[in-house]
């Protein structure tokens, strides 16, 4: 079956565990930037992870992305600002970090810090991508449309939609099910190539 011709019928839970989760554990593999994608959770669990990523000498710098105004843990703000607040309590030095301001949903998000990437990390060959477990598939092939260099997957696995417990909750089966219905969207948008399941 074709990614495009998902419908809430058709999808299983084997349709949601590969499309979602599958071959997308993080390896350990270094580079040159890591991309922190935006969302009102992200200075929770996103910022943490790209943290430690950043500790352990995976990628030198950062871009964080999100200009959407969010409920956050700390605070109603940009989703960004709520990521410098997360990454100063992580420890990661400010002069280490790119923000990318304006984005107001994924697709934003990718495009806006391809140019960032471009304008300020010419020589850059290899981008890690941080974001949540179950949305890691859908950004990673975006990124692929906007990017040139090579994309490395890192899901922050935390929640209520992670690939050992999606399917315990409503709140779970709900979100995994949306995520896999978006596809159809991006396929059609021309943002992603259709593919087979």
């Amino acid at each position: 079956m074709k990614a495009s011709q998902l419908t809430k019928e058709n999808i299983t839970p084997e349709i949601v565990d590969k499309l979602l989760f599958e071959g997308l554990d993080y390896k350990g593999e270094t580079a040159d930037v890591i991309i922190v994608l935006g969302s009102r959770k992200a200075c929770d669990y996103r910022v943490p992870l790209a943290a430690e990523l950043f500790h352990k000498g995976k990628a030198p710098k950062l871009v964080f992305c999100g200009g959407k105004v969010q409920k956050t843990s700390l605070g109603e703000m940009e989703e960004y600002k709520a990521m410098l607040i997360a990454a100063k309590k992580c420890g990661i030095p400010r002069s280490a970090i790119l923000t990318e301001t304006q984005s107001l949903s994924t697709v934003e998000n990718l495009q806006n810090a391809a140019e960032l990437v471009k304008k300020h990390f010419q020589n850059c060959k290899s981008i890690i991508i941080v974001t949540t477990a179950y949305h890691m598939r859908r950004a990673a092939m975006l990124a692929q449309h906007f990017f040139t260099q090579k994309i490395i997957p890192c899901p922050a696995s935390r929640g209520s939609t992670q690939r050992n417990n999606w399917s315990m909750t409503e709140k779970g089966s709900t979100t995994a099910l949306d995520e896999c219905l978006k596809f159809g969207y991006y396929i059609k948008k021309g943002f992603i190539d259709d593919f087979e399941i």
